[in-house]
């Protein structure tokens, strides 16, 4: 009998001999290992049908006759307007709330005796020092386009659990449940940050008033370690806050599906493009700066050049996740990346 393609057939038997057989063998494999890999095979597809209607909505979009960039901008900046209202409203009616909380618990705290509402009380005064502080220290002049990187970086008695102390801890908790079910229904990053606290303090209150009831009436030592949970929590959950958002502010690469979308914009937008010699996509914010590099023709009109540029800068900058586009135009590939 002939072999057929002798030489690969003996690679695949050397490759199976010196790596791990699970890798080829899916009968072979765990059950965790093989759920493992379909749910990344699950999600690898999705992402890729994502991208792709992504790709169809970009296309329909810039490929209209009637595509104008100014009304996609004017509708784009009366929806951050809504939004901006949205968030002022919300932080105005929030930090009215904890004005009013903070004489509440501080009431509840000399009522209770309590170091579980004492801590909530602390945390509730730390709430108000930092938005005090952060409305005091905001200088558009200073920082010109530092205002929206505000909203990300701004992150042993015995108890008497009394039917006033109970009542005003419940009563902050039923409006701050209220107040975070509005913040979630809004997709602003200002609301999410006002939804993480008010989900702190919501989580805080319920522990400090369990504890204090538990240390009133059945074990003394509930009420301390209420306190240290509630202190250790609200330390833990902005510390991982913290840890989250900083990437955002110092640079970091944007997903790739939005530099996959960026990337074909820029391929398929005019054919006097001959290459794209850089770009980058990186986060100083919220949203995502693009810079571009790309190559002309070195005998093109400047009038064309600057035609051309400007009206892909209007297509990248139209996409909901860029804040801001900077397009470099070259002769050659010399892959400057201007110091990085």
């Amino acid at each position: 009998m002939e072999e057929k393609e002798p030489l690969l057939e003996n690679q695949r038997i050397e490759r199976r001999r010196t790596s791990d057989p699970r890798l080829f063998l899916t009968n072979k494999a765990g059950f965790f290992t093989r759920r493992k890999r379909l749910k990344k095979l699950k999600e690898f597809y999705e992402n890729q049908d994502r991208l792709i209607e992504n790709y169809h909505i970009d296309e329909q979009c810039f490929n209209k006759s009637d595509f104008d960039h100014v009304a996609i901008e004017m509708a784009r900046n009366e929806m951050n307007k809504k939004g901006q209202r949205m968030d002022r409203l919300m932080a105005r009616i929030i930090f009215g709330l904890n004005v009013v909380l903070l004489g509440a618990n501080l009431m509840a705290s000399i009522l209770s005796h309590s170091y579980s509402v004492v801590s909530a009380f602390i945390d509730n005064a730390m709430d108000l020092t930092t938005s005090v502080w952060a409305i005091n220290n905001t200088n558009m002049l200073n920082y010109p386009r530092g205002r929206e990187r505000l909203e990300i970086v701004s992150v042993i008695v015995n108890p008497e659990a009394t039917i006033p102390t109970i009542s005003i801890l419940l009563g902050g908790i039923t409006i701050r449940i209220i107040l975070l079910a509005i913040c979630y229904s809004k997709s602003s990053q200002g609301c999410k940050l006002m939804g993480l606290d008010l989900r702190n303090d919501i989580l805080t209150s319920v522990v400090a008033l369990t504890c204090a009831v538990i240390g009133d009436r059945y074990w003394p030592l509930a009420d301390p370690i209420g306190a240290i949970v509630v202190c250790s929590f609200i330390a833990i959950s902005w510390m991982a806050n913290v840890f989250s958002t900083i990437p955002l502010m110092i640079g970091r690469r944007a997903e790739q599906e939005a530099i996959s979308r960026i990337l074909r914009i820029a391929i398929q937008h005019d054919d006097k493009i001959k290459h794209i010699d850089h770009m980058m996509v990186y986060h100083l914010g919220e949203r995502a700066l693009v810079e571009l590099h790309v190559v002309l023709d070195e005998h093109l009109p400047l009038k064309l050049t600057h035609d051309l540029t400007e009206a892909l800068e209007r297509k990248i900058r139209s996409l909901e996740f860029v804040e801001r586009v900077f397009i470099h135009v070259d002769y050659q590939c010399d892959g400057w990346l201007g110091g990085h």
